[in-house]
């Protein structure tokens, strides 16, 4: 019996043995050990699919729910398919170069970069099954498709996976070498047991370059394999290779280098090749595909070099990277993002060009009197009741707050027959949210000259919520990224297409090209009180002001009371560049400059010295109660003579909630460490929420009539996040729409109408 027992442990330990030095378990120890930037990746595409990082971006839903032209299809799924068979191969290739050598039985067998990548597909095998069951969990809880279409579009998925993984083996098959296809048939004679070579096994080892690791410092690096999966899937043990002579082993594996690199060259070439075609919406794919492969270019341009520098690797991208860096500083290594239309010849000396003279704020106020008193021409219902000065703050948001603005002004002018656009004064706002109020104000004023546009038609609504993310990511990794290659003209200048201009091109072709204009454009209707004022505030980066863009001028708008004393925040767009044809610019570019989110968008540069850029009004004035509130103060005379009443109509991308404090609990380190970030970041929005409140109410007292703030808001409950990007799955789409039907929506429609009718 104890002879028996000793018996079963010895099995025991003998099979633990066999798991442990499993070829499959030994290269997940070695990258745990040794390729820990490799694992970085399959973290983060791990916690992408399983909804742990990027979920108020929408990063998960890009993955589990990719778009092609414009929907989610067989193709669309193929093609982000096609795109994760890329990234594992780049992998398998990384994880060849990087430890090939570590397990050099691999060289003694044929097809060994075929039996490394069956070898090495635990974690994308893994991968493969849960992107698969995520995404079809996915789609049978936020999609209306029936099960046989979420296995038909999961199909695809696998399809394009699949196919990119045998097409490159074939490419690997037919070019790798084994020690018998290196060396020829007759290696087996000249190699004994001994490891001692006769004279033509030496003759032919004298001929290979004495560029290798020696023996010694090899051996000790090889890592011990008892068996592994070879052909047809078959577990088999390994062959002996001590009495093959090292440098064998070694050319067997560089050769098979060589084949990688130049698969991986193929590949990084023809993603770049394909990145000349971004205008083609056929060429756009999916933004998870796009991601995808700019990991696979990371992997392969890495492992590409380390094939060639080994251990210099690093030190040479670090090189590289630093004079990269050094010369994008100058002018012809330079990118500059610029407004499309501004004239850049003439260079405004920043901030002294700041300046202006109290005659001009007066000229700039009469124009805006004037236009007033048109406005006012147009609302008086009688000598009795004076009209209500209507004021509309769409606050940011990607494309929610793009599509919920629209929808949000489509359905209370329908609701008022046109009493709302007829009473308003002005909009103003940040990113999104003014791109839907900038396109229902261009349907309304082309219904008054083509009675074929009706601003209340439903296909309208759905060009807002049309993706805007995927042709601005893939210029990104494809053009961006790199090295920019193309030009275009406008308006007898020549800029870059860069990402900025793709998102002006795709918002054109989204909204019919109604929009694709210049500001002068609208000038003449502004004038005539025909459309509201528009005010738009990108944010300056190199001194936090804001820049004020808009047909009028308003340099009543930068002045402070005490103005030897105090600062302005606000620059006039059209005063300092007045010198620079800015009514030139285009409108899309002014769109675009609003909501210029960082590193999604480019910053522009201006023409100024110094240089200054412009990005986001998010970061200053996401709600545009800041502008309101200024401009209403130094226009209080006249709203006070001539109107019964302000309101201020917010179409909030979010409820307004109070502020609601968090119970106590221990922190971990790492918490404390990050808590004052997060919460900075975290509460950013609520503390312009408090400013704006406190504004509002100071309006109170300039103002002896009533101010009345009407918040329109979309509804999202906390496991119903609509990401904040600019892409909307089918699910957000609905859920925004739903919006409309609230009940605080509801009574916030009833009292807008009540005051619009002057009932109090």
């Amino acid at each position: 019996m104890k002879k028996k027992a000793q018996h079963t442990s010895k099995d025991k330990g003998t099979f633990f043995r066999s798991i442990i030095y499993f070829f499959p378990i030994q290269l997940v120890f070695v990258h745990l050990k040794k390729n820990h930037q490799l694992l970085l990746f399959w973290l983060i595409l791990f916690l992408i699919i399983f909804k742990q990082i990027g979920n108020k971006y929408g990063i998960p839903l890009l993955f589990l729910a990719p778009e092609y032209l414009g929907k989610l299809s067989f193709s669309s799924y193929f093609i982000m398919g096609f795109s994760v068979g890329g990234f594992v191969m780049a992998y398998n290739i990384s994880s060849y170069i990087m430890n090939g050598f570590r397990f050099p039985f691999l060289a003694t067998l044929s097809k060994p970069f075929l039996k490394y990548f069956i070898n090495n597909s635990l974690i994308p095998l893994i991968f493969v099954i849960a992107y698969s069951f995520q995404a079809y969990n996915f789609l049978s809880t936020n999609e209306a498709f029936s099960n046989s279409e979420n296995i038909s579009l999961i199909s695809g998925f696998l399809g394009g996976f699949f196919i990119f993984i045998i097409f490159s083996m074939l490419y690997f098959i037919a070019t790798n070498k084994d020690l018998e296809k290196l060396f020829g048939k007759e290696i087996a004679k000249v190699v004994g047991p001994s490891g001692r070579h006769t004279k033509p096994a030496r003759d032919l080892l004298s001929n290979t370059k004495e560029r290798w690791y020696k023996d010694q410092s090899r051996k000790s690096k090889v890592w011990k394999v008892s068996y592994y999966i070879g052909h047809y899937f078959k577990i088999r043990r390994t062959r002996r290779f001590d009495h093959y002579d090292q440098k064998m082993l070694h050319q067997v594996f560089r050769q098979n280098h060589i084949n990688a690199s130049i698969f991986e060259i193929i590949v990084i070439v023809s993603i770049l090749t394909l990145g000349l075609f971004r205008e083609n919406e056929v060429f756009i794919i999916p933004a998870a595909a796009t991601f995808t492969l700019v990991f696979t270019m990371l992997l392969m341009i890495t492992s590409a070099i380390r094939s060639w520098l080994h251990g210099w690797t690093w030190v040479i991208i670090a090189v590289v990277l630093i004079i990269l860096n050094i010369l994008s500083k100058h002018n012809n290594f330079y990118y500059e993002s610029r407004a499309y239309g501004l004239d850049y010849s003439s260079i405004v000396d920043y901030p002294k060009a700041d300046k202006v003279l109290l005659e001009e704020e007066e000229k700039d106020k009469k124009l805006h009197e004037k236009m007033f008193n048109k406005w006012k021409s147009k609302n008086k219902m009688d000598s009795n009741k004076k009209p209500k000065a209507v004021f509309i703050a769409c606050s940011g948001g990607g494309s929610r707050a793009m599509y919920w603005s629209f929808l949000a002004l489509q359905h209370l002018d329908s609701l008022s027959n046109g009493e709302l656009f007829q009473h308003s004064i002005m909009n103003t706002g940040s990113s999104g949210g003014m791109i839907g109020a900038a396109y229902f104000r261009e349907l309304k004023l082309r219904s008054m000259i083509d009675s074929t546009v009706n601003p209340y038609h439903s296909k309208y609504s759905q060009d807002m919520a049309k993706d805007l993310l995927n042709p601005l990511v893939f210029t990104w990794a494809v053009n961006d990224m790199l090295i920019r290659t193309q030009k275009f003209e406008y308006e007898g200048n020549k800029y870059w297409k860069d990402r900025a201009y793709i998102f002006e091109e795709v918002l054109s072709k989204h909204s019919r090209g109604f929009m694709d204009k210049k500001l002068i454009d609208y000038k003449e209707a502004e004038e005539n009180a025909t459309i509201p004022l528009m005010i738009l505030s990108p944010s300056i980066v190199n001194d936090g002001r804001r820049m004020l863009i808009g047909n009028l001028p308003m340099a009543f708008m930068r002045k402070t009371e005490l103005q030897e004393k105090y600062l302005s925040e606000n620059v006039e767009y059209q005063h300092l560049f007045k010198n620079n044809n800015p009514l030139n610019t285009r409108f899309l570019t002014a769109l675009r400059m609003n909501a210029s989110f960082p590193y999604i968008m480019t910053t522009v540069n201006m023409p100024s010295q110094p240089m200054i850029e412009l990005f986001d009004a998010g970061l200053r004035d996401n709600y545009g109660i800041k502008s309101i509130a200024k401009y209403i103060y130094n226009m209080r005379d006249w709203l006070e003579e001539n109107t019964s009443g302000i309101v201020i109509l917010q179409i909030r991308d979010g409820i307004k909630t109070a502020y609601k404090p968090q119970k106590a609990k221990k922190q971990s380190i790492f918490s404390r460490l990050l808590t004052p970030f997060g919460s900075l970041y975290g509460n950013w929005f609520q503390v312009q929420d408090y400013n704006n409140d406190e504004l509002i109410e100071y309006a109170s007292e300039w103002y002896s009539g009533e101010v009345e703030l009407i918040n329109y808001q979309l509804y999202k409950e906390d496991d119903q996040t609509i990401s904040l990007s600019w892409h909307l799955t089918s699910k957000e789409k609905e859920l925004i729409a739903f919006s409309l039907n609230t009940i605080e929506n509801k009574i916030a429609e009833e009292r807008l109408l009540e005051l619009l009718n002057y009932d109090n």
